[in-house]
């Protein structure tokens, strides 16, 4: 009897550093680069002129915005583009990879280097994406004037090029490095070490901190009042992951040496190429005969509702991996280090549920496990958003009061952050460590201007002619316009009226600080439940002779829609006023995914999953 071939785990998991490489990048990319974007682009006279220019030519996009409660306070408001171009500029990561990644994963295959096929693109493309990765914070955050954004977009743009060079040659290293048997246990190692590189990316803004406050300098206080003096800290602990993950692929894993020394191995190359032409070309006449085999009128009908119920899935939940950090800046009132630190909370549920999810669709079926999946999720959100909504009755808010009274709340404290980085940087020009009570804080500002005594007044008072000289007394006034008409407030000042406003805020955030864990562990379950089966629903529709062109289709819904929600989604930002809602852009699109696998009568299982996770590496 043959021997039973085991997998090399020591050879595996040095491979999938080149795939922890890439996920910390992404990892840290997301959510770091929209409150980066967030920033240039409200900082913008640009952005401005052409929101203001827009909102002038069609009137009624004003008038939505003000009915949305986002025109009442200076600087929380006004009818902006912003959202919408955080929208566009987060897809270009997602299509340039359909672009690129399928073209130099073809070229890796045709590679001919003493490194291998694969290695030659991982070590000349990693470093340039680690260099323009640590780029991205430095430019954005130190560029002054008009430059700056172009100069910013020029970067990103680089960036995401020059990633989508080496991660397709990156997936494809551990099956050349794997025997087909062993590929599906290579796999699940490969998605692990992904796992990890996620996690890492996820604290990395903690870690960012420390460093920060270890090499800068800067205390604790300094950075949350401005986060901004830790990202590039983040931004270079990604970079050298990336450095280390590649010099791990080129030191420690060893791929076939492909280039051609000798004349009889160019004759024997010749031979294999033209051997290989052939085999190429009976796959694709085969391919043509299997495509020729139409499915039938029902399985067409299964095929098209599932790819709808996955475009309208992964367009729900890309809004939220996109935009969570600024809805945890706008809502929860979290820093980015705290928002990405929480979402790491999903990322453990999801790998805990990963086998839980294969055994349930194997026990109960893949469109029952995939619709449980999404109602968990679907009822999550509802019941997040149904306590916010029981929050605001409970203080007689509407959604769009609560929008003004946070405009409010956030309009200050803007104010208080952008003061607390200044005098860090006067601290650090003259040489000198800010004292602590030199740092501003929103509750002990309403307390100085409340009358009552406050450690380090001196400072407040200075505050006070510094948002005077910035604010004016039109944000004042505004301020207090809403704790008049919204909180009902009668014949208040602006102490006062900070102090009402600033209560009813906390009130709410600190519940949804609390609930939000919840939200996340089950969603982090049922994202699993759902990512486990719906490749394998899709790929039985076709059956074992089509996988590949089902794995296309597969790809073509879940890019389409990863391409399509940031700016769907940053429309809908852009008049509804609030990044809560997520909490009603999201259920809607679970509800519609739900509404179309109900139509979907195939695929369950025909062929085996190790068949599907070999055709799968295959295809990537």
């Amino acid at each position: 009897m043959a021997e039973k071939m085991k997998l090399n785990y020591k050879k595996t998991i040095l491979t999938g550093f080149g795939f922890l490489a890439t996920s910390i990048a992404w990892a840290i990319y997301d959510p770091y680069i929209t409150k980066i974007l967030n920033k240039i682009l409200s900082e913008s006279d640009m952005i401005a002129r052409w929101s203001e220019a827009i909102g002038k030519a069609i009137p009624w996009i004003g008038k939505f915005a003000e009915a949305q409660g986002e025109s009442t306070v200076a600087l929380g408001g006004g009818f902006t583009l912003v959202p919408l171009f955080i929208g566009i500029i987060m897809t270009f990561d997602n299509i340039f990879g359909v672009i690129f990644q399928p073209t130099f994963g073809k070229l890796s295959d045709n590679c001919h280097s003493k490194l291998g096929k694969r290695r030659p693109f991982i070590v000349a493309c990693a470093p340039i994406s680690a260099l323009l990765f640590t780029l991205i914070p430095i430019v954005a955050l130190n560029v002054q004037g008009e430059a700056r954004l172009p100069l910013t977009m020029l970067v990103v743009i680089l960036f995401v090029f020059s990633m989508s060079l080496w991660r397709a040659p990156v997936v494809a290293l551990m099956p050349d490095l794997t025997p087909p048997q062993l590929r599906s246990e290579g796999n699940a190692v490969i998605n692990l070490m992904g796992g990890i590189g996620s996690a890492v990316g996820m604290v990395a803004g903690t870690l960012g901190i420390a460093l920060c406050t270890l090499f800068a300098g800067y205390t604790k206080a300094e950075i949350k009042a401005n986060e901004t003096l830790s990202f590039p800290y983040v931004f270079a602990i990604g970079s050298l992951v990336m450095i280390a993950g590649m010099l791990v692929l080129l030191f420690f894993v060893k791929e076939e040496d492909t280039s051609i020394k000798l004349k009889g191995e160019a004759n024997q190359y010749a031979d294999a190429k033209a051997r290989r032409k052939a085999e190429k070309e009976a796959a694709k006449a085969h391919k043509a005969a299997l495509k020729a085999e139409k499915l039938t009128k029902s399985e067409r009908k299964s095929l098209l509702f599932m790819l709808g119920c996955l475009f309208f899935l992964f367009c729900g939940t890309n809004a939220i991996t996109t935009f969570f950090s600024l809805f945890a800046q706008e809502i929860l009132h979290m820093i980015t280090s705290e928002a990405t630190r929480i979402m790491l909370i999903f990322a453990v549920c999801s790998g805990v549920a990963a086998l839980p999810a294969g055994k349930f669709g194997k026990k109960f079926g893949r469109k029952k496990t995939i619709v449980a999946g999404i109602s968990v999720f679907l009822t999550a959100f509802i019941v997040f958003f149904g306590v916010f909504l029981v929050m605001l009755g409970g203080q007689d808010l509407s959604i769009k009061s609560y929008v003004e009274v946070n405009n409010a709340y956030i309009a200050v404290n803007d104010h208080v952050n952008a003061y607390n980085s200044e005098i860090s940087d006067l601290a650090k020009a003259e040489g000198r460590d800010l004292a602590e009570a030199e740092i501003i804080t929103m509750d002990s500002y309403i307390n100085y201007k409340l009358g009552k005594t406050v450690e380090g007044a001196q400072y407040y008072a200075e505050f006070d002619k510094y948002f005077a000289e910035n604010a004016g007394v039109a944000t004042e006034e505004a301020v207090v316009a809403v704790a008049e008409k919204i909180l009902a407030l009668e014949n208040a000042d602006f102490a006062t009226s900070l102090e009402a406003i600033s209560n009813s805020v906390s009130g709410i955030t600190k519940i949804l600080r609390v609930l939000i864990y919840p939200v996340l562990i089950l969603g982090g379950a049922a994202n699993m439940f759902i990512t486990v089966n719906t490749l394998p629903l899709v790929l039985d529709i076709g059956g074992v002779e089509k996988v590949g062109t089902f794995t296309g289709y597969y790809y073509t819904a879940t890019f389409s829609a990863q391409i399509a929600a940031p700016i769907v989604y940053g429309f809908i930002r852009m008049f509804a006023g609030t990044y809560m809602s997520l909490f009603y852009y999201s259920p809607v699109m679970f509800a519609l995914a739900i509404f179309f696998i109900l139509f979907v009568k195939h695929g369950e299982s025909k062929i085996t999953d190790d068949m599907i996770k070999e055709a799968r590496m295959s295809e990537d």
